[in-house]
């Protein structure tokens, strides 16, 4: 009997055990896949994600065809097909930008814009923007990828962001939004540094230490951000997870 006791009981411990592994988070995941965490575990089905980096190039007002020079470039590197160069200049700006698909079916846009500063505290500067947009979240990884290999060498201290969207059924009043919100940054231990509510939409700033960037403000950390919102268009309420923050207008 006291042998039979104790191999209940080491079958007990290990049972114990394994559930204890199984429920802990892994120490480290990679950004995308926090993100799909986050969004399938408010309640949402991930549709679609866009990406977007930003670098400062250089302190020069360049001209138009430096410009493009830098544009054919950096479509270079990221496999977007140039079929037309739209341009635009005044007095304070040269712009140039195209748009299309890279070789892996993203939609792209790519800027590169050049302004002049006031001549006093202002500096010249010339900066590069690429968005890839309606991806999946299987292409936007890939494309994160991507641009995470090329354009660090080619645009140093750039800031790469990006976002996954999901849709859920019907409309939630903010206090169900809020917990909705909470409820998918629990999936990866975020710990909300800041909120806000307003006008039918949730948003909150997180901090998650499985994933190794972060920003700090203010003195805080932050990679993660999440808003709720219910979008009157499409009769639903839509859940957006970004890294380290949701750089498009919500």
């Amino acid at each position: 009997m006291k042998v039979v006791g104790k191999k209940i009981a080491v079958i007990l411990i290990l049972t114990i055990m394994a559930c204890l592994v199984y429920q802990l988070p892994p120490k480290e995941i990679e950004g995308i896949e926090a993100l799909a965490m986050v969004v399938e575990t408010a309640g949402a089905q991930i549709s679609e994600g866009e990406a977007q980096y930003f670098a400062v190039l250089n302190q020069r007002f360049c001209k138009l065809e430096e410009l493009e020079e830098i544009l054919r470039e950096a479509a270079a590197l990221v496999g977007l097909e140039i079929k037309k160069v739209e341009k635009s200049e005044g007095e304070t700006f040269r712009v140039v930008d195209t748009s299309g698909k890279t070789t892996s079916g993203l939609k792209t846009h790519l800027v590169v814009q050049s302004n002049p500063g006031d001549g006093k505290k202002i500096q010249p500067q010339t900066y590069l923007l690429l968005f890839c947009s309606e991806a999946s979240q299987k292409d936007l990884a890939a494309e994160i990828a991507r641009i995470n290999e090329v354009m660090p060498n080619y645009a140093p201290n750039g800031q790469l962001t990006y976002y996954l969207t999901g849709y859920l059924a019907g409309q939630a009043d903010l206090q169900e939004m809020e917990k909705i919100a909470r409820r998918g940054l629990s999936a990866v231990r975020g710990k909300v540094v800041e909120g806000m509510q307003s006008d039918g939409l949730v948003s909150l700033t997180a901090y998650t230490p499985l994933l190794t960037h972060h920003l700090t403000t203010q003195g805080e950390k932050i990679n993660l951000n999440i808003v709720i919102r219910y979008d009157d268009y499409l009769q639903k309420t839509v859940v957006s997870a970004g890294f380290p923050l949701i750089h498009s207008p919500y």
